[in-house]
């Protein structure tokens, strides 16, 4: 049985079996304290920011371009979903295909801009590619419509 060990655990005492590492030999830096509180600000919960920053402009600027892209997402929804049903109604495989087109023309990009800003992983230019893509998909298909019926 060893005795307990007299070295500073500053921080590491609520630590199940901090005092055996602090005792263990070869624990040079545990035993005198000097990585006891590196460890201890490791295992810290971490804080959440009360404040804040905005980037792009002031904040109500900032608010407004919020809100609006949120209620342009939800109109661009509601047509959509007004188009589906339309084609439920009728069958019609032109309805169909202009609720396909108005979704790639307007949520789908509204969605991919919202998930994908979101994103770290997601480069800008990768962001913008499938934005525009999916917007061209749209137009097309909504043309194609247009001059073929």
């Amino acid at each position: 049985m060893t005795a307990p060990s007299s070295a500073p655990t500053s921080g590491l005492a609520g630590i199940p079996g901090a005092d055996a590492l602090a005792r263990t030999p070869g624990a040079g830096a545990f035993a005198s304290g000097t990585a006891s509180s590196e460890l201890t600000s490791a295992l810290e919960p971490t804080r959440i920011p009360l404040a804040v920053t905005v980037e792009g402009g002031s904040t109500p600027v900032v608010l407004a371009a919020i809100v609006t892209f949120f209620a342009a997402t939800v109109l661009a929804v509601l047509v959509t979903y007004r188009f589906v049903e339309g084609y439920r109604r009728t069958r019609a495989r032109p309805i169909l295909l202009l609720a396909v087109g108005m979704f790639l023309l307007a949520p789908a990009p509204m969605f991919v801009r919202l998930l994908a800003g979101n994103l770290e992983a997601v480069p800008l230019a990768a962001q913008l590619l499938l934005t525009t893509l999916s917007e061209l998909c749209g137009l097309l298909v909504i043309l194609y419509v247009v001059y073929t019926t």
